[in-house]
């Protein structure tokens, strides 16, 4: 973890949720961008590279992150939640990879989405953990 990272105390977080978008698709990234701050939430991002999002993760440390596992790069959206997991930030895969994200993602996510997926799907994700992160 890079000494310059301040992580946050919980309650701060709670009181101005801000998600981590991490899509290498443009298009889908700004979808999930637009739905989000229409939902009333502070986006970090998005980032379509796993390099951008950690180094937007650790600039501004996100209360959740949406991530997609393939991010067609070297470094994928595992390797991302893995750094992210360990200093609190809940981690949503929202991938079409339904065949890897159940074996090599589950113990870095909170909940793993499966595209093509519905906005209602991914707000309702949202919410439910950030409701849990506030208890």
């Amino acid at each position: 973890m890079p000494a310059a990272l301040k992580v946050a105390p919980s309650a701060e977080r709670a009181a101005s949720p801000r998600i981590l978008v991490c899509e290498d698709d443009p298009l889908i990234a700004m979808g999930w961008t637009e739905m989000l701050m229409d939902a009333g939430y502070e986006v970090v991002g998005p980032a379509y590279t796993a390099e951008k999002a950690l180094e937007l993760a650790y600039k501004d440390l996100p209360s959740l992150a949406l991530i997609d596992i393939d991010l067609g790069g070297i470094i994928d959206g595992i390797s991302v939640a893995a750094e992210l997991g360990p200093i609190g930030v809940p981690v949503i895969f929202i991938t079409g990879n339904y065949q890897r994200a159940p074996l090599e993602g589950r113990e870095y996510a909170t909940d793993i989405l499966i595209k093509p997926v519905t906005e209602n799907t991914v707000l309702d994700s949202v919410n439910s953990i950030l409701r849990g992160l506030d208890r």
